[in-house]
């Protein structure tokens, strides 16, 4: 894809981005074009998303936005797009923020009709069904998997994280999706469409059954569900190397552009849960 069509897609999933994390979030307040989100501290909606697609940021902004997140106890962090204007990481660094990780966007071009196959097969006995918002046991299922999935072993499952994951499941624009084995849930994952882009998000399966095609085989209904549906691009976001970046290759994805991820540590500011 050309460099200006990857500009666009990046201004695209990045607008996506911050007005998601307007609707599900706590508190949040605009930020250099982009928005800060914030709920408990921990939460993965705790950042800045979005930023610095409307010109200079200036160091007043970031001075109001290392307020909003420490007056609440909380660990600023800063998600960085490369086509951000250069002053958001040089104002976020001249206020002592450094890298914390680095996020691949990945994205692939969807065709009306297209029908999507995974390279290996699931169990046969797999089913992938969505989340009715309207049933609260089914958002519920929903939340309870996804969160559990996204914390540290025998950690306790946040009150906050789980509302979060329950304003996914019934948000207008997104779509949850259980799977299930033989009876029992087994893993989830969502998707939301917003103008051409359908974002892939959230998908955990249980470690009982990694391994088995069951990732590849959520990634491979939402990317049906999304041509269907007329969307022009699928993307999804993960640190590189990892899982979800293979499985997604595996059927067409590829890097579209890299963020980095910018926290600002201080004694007694938790930081997010991954």
């Amino acid at each position: 894809m050309p460099e200006t069509l990857l500009a666009d897609l990046a201004r695209a999933e990045e607008t996506r981005l911050a007005k998601g994390f307007t609707e599900i979030s706590d508190h949040w307040k605009p930020f250099a074009g982009g928005v800060m989100a914030r709920a408990d501290p921990g939460a993965w909606s705790n950042a800045a998303v979005g930023a610095g697609f409307e010109g200079e940021v200036s160091p007043d902004a970031v001075d109001e936005l290392i307020d909003f997140y420490a007056s609440a106890g909380i660990e600023p962090r800063v998600e960085v797009c490369p086509y951000a204007h250069v002053s958001l990481a040089r104002r976020l660094s001249e206020r002592g923020f450094q890298i914390l990780w680095f996020e691949n966007v990945l994205f692939r071009t969807l065709a009306p009709g297209e029908v999507v196959q995974p390279l290996h097969p699931a169990p046969p006995q797999l089913t992938i069904r969505t989340v009715n918002p309207a049933d609260a046991k089914d958002v519920d299922a929903y939340a309870d998997v996804c969160t559990r999935g996204f914390q540290p072993e025998g950690a306790p499952m946040p009150e906050s994280a789980l509302e979060v994951a329950r304003r996914c499941a019934r948000h207008p624009r997104i779509v949850a999706v259980l799977a299930e084995l033989d009876g029992n849930v087994i893993g989830a994952a969502a998707m939301e469409s917003h103008g051409p882009i359908a974002a892939l998000f959230g998908a955990v399966v249980s470690k009982a059954v990694r391994r088995r095609g069951i990732q590849q085989a959520m990634i491979a209904w939402r990317l049906n569900h999304a041509a269907a549906a007329g969307a022009k691009w699928a993307t999804i976001g993960t640190r590189p190397g990892h899982d979800t970046e293979r499985n997604t290759r595996r059927v067409g994805f590829e890097v579209a552009y890299t963020k980095v991820i910018m926290v600002r540590p201080a004694p007694g500011l938790t930081g997010v849960f991954m």
